[in-house]
């Protein structure tokens, strides 16, 4: 792997780590992190921009979720010059509210760098079970 790969790599990694916990704790400046034309899709249910994803996140349950994997991907697409796009997919367990049983979850992020070290989501899409299976 090629020393600008792997370090986008590491940064696409801890900039996943780092949403799902403002995902769980600090959804109030989640919709920052996309564009304005940025999708956010949850159970089915789609937001396309900040004013719509932040309304959304200020009414769904509570969660806390527990990444369980996660797969980095380049996208090797026409982009813009120095621009770079990752496909990311995660799996893991989440909680709802006061709800203690655990749910099998997967999502889906395309993230990209408009700079260097800086993140913007271009979509999310976050599908799970109900309950999950022991």
């Amino acid at each position: 792997m090629n020393d600008k790969l792997e370090s986008d790599v590491s940064t696409v990694l801890k900039f996943v780590q780092d949403f799902f916990i403002s995902y769980d704790k600090n959804r109030h400046i989640l919709h920052t992190l996309f564009p304005e034309d940025g999708t956010f899709i949850v159970l089915g249910n789609r937001m396309t921009g900040h004013s719509a994803i932040q309304q959304a996140m200020l009414t769904m349950a509570t969660t806390t979720h527990k990444l369980n994997s996660i797969d980095i991907q380049s996208l090797t697409m026409a982009l813009p010059d120095n621009v770079s796009m990752y496909q990311v997919l995660c799996a893991g367990d989440v909680e709802f509210g006061g709800d203690t049983h655990l749910h099998g979850f997967t999502a889906t992020l395309l993230v990209y760098f408009q700079r260097p070290n800086v993140l913007n989501v271009v979509s999310f899409n976050e599908r799970c079970q109900w309950p999950k299976l022991s």
